[in-house]
């Protein structure tokens, strides 16, 4: 049974484009946890003025704020900077709120929600709120309920109704999870993603369920598990472990995962396509042409 290499492909989209502002740990302080380790000062913009709050240690910018280092910028509604006095007499900022109309933005990355919180401490940053979204190169990922950045563990997440879309090809779970590592020379890379529940990878051809699935980028190799059910046209398999080598093209559905003692049965359901059913015009002209003398 050969099962066609869709959930790698989906998967490295969504990869791809969660790596927006991660550095490697131990980056300056200020904003470059989040987004690049450059010296540059950050610059706030607003409209409607920036109020300094002593007392709490805040800066509050207000009307069309805009915080900007290096090429990343975050635009909101209101922005709020958490500071602290550092021992050389600086200013220390250590969290960063963004309310309303939250946009996000490098030269290839833009990221949108109704708040956002940077806690540049802890290397998190979370966007939450309504029509959650991101995109790049073309590829945009959605979520339900947040989309995470943990530079520390150097891990992206999607959750709730996660979905990945990119010309056409789908997929989508309870929860998205992106991680990366640092590989010499190159800064830091994709290296796995897992979706967990209900995951779902729709194509124009073909639709592949499961509860699980992981994607593995340096062997090349995409498995599925649980309830595996591949639909192609009418034809239906089903398992309960799907994997599928993008390097080598070879695909696999199984009745159990490696080392699993509970196994069931592979299945397997080919429909053929039935023909058109002839009208009774065509039969009628069809029976013309039986009956015309042979010249």
């Amino acid at each position: 049974m050969t099962l066609k290499p869709t959930l790698a492909t989906f998967l490295i989209i969504f990869l791809a484009v969660t790596a927006f502002g991660m550095t490697a740990p131990g980056a300056a302080q200020g904003l470059d946890g989040l987004t690049s380790d450059s010296e540059k000062p950050v610059e706030i913009f607003a409209d409607d003025g920036i109020e300094w709050i002593q007392d709490k240690k805040q800066y509050i910018a207000r009307g069309n704020a805009q915080a900007k280092r290096d090429d990343v910028t975050v635009n909101a509604d209101v922005l709020t900077a958490h500071y602290r006095d550092t021992d050389a007499g600086g200013t220390d900022i250590w969290r960063l709120d963004a309310d309303g109309n939250v946009k996000i933005t490098n030269p290839t990355t833009t990221a949108r929600g109704d708040r956002g919180v940077f806690n540049i401490d802890k290397g998190i940053l979370v966007l939450t709120g309504r029509n959650l979204k991101m995109t790049a190169d073309g590829n945009v990922v959605t979520a339900r309920d947040s989309l995470e950045f943990w530079q520390n563990k150097k891990m992206a997440v999607a959750r709730g109704d996660a979905k990945v879309n990119s010309e056409g090809k789908v997929l989508t779970a309870d929860i998205l999870t992106a991680y990366f590592h640092d590989v010499a020379g190159k800064g830091t890379k994709i290296q796995r993603l897992e979706a967990f529940g209900n995951v779902k990878i729709e194509t124009p051809t073909e639709t592949a369920t499961s509860d699980r699935g992981v994607y593995e980028i340096e062997t090349g190799v995409a498995s599925i598990y649980g309830s595996v059910k591949i639909i192609r046209d009418k034809n239906i398999l089903t398992g309960e472990y799907g994997q599928v080598n993008l390097n080598t093209g070879v695909s696999r559905l199984l009745n159990a995962t490696p080392g699993s003692k509970n196994k069931g049965r592979v299945r397997a359901v080919f429909s053929p396509k039935k023909k058109p059913k002839t009208t009774t015009k065509e039969k009628t002209e069809e029976k013309k042409q039986q009956e015309k003398p042979t010249p």
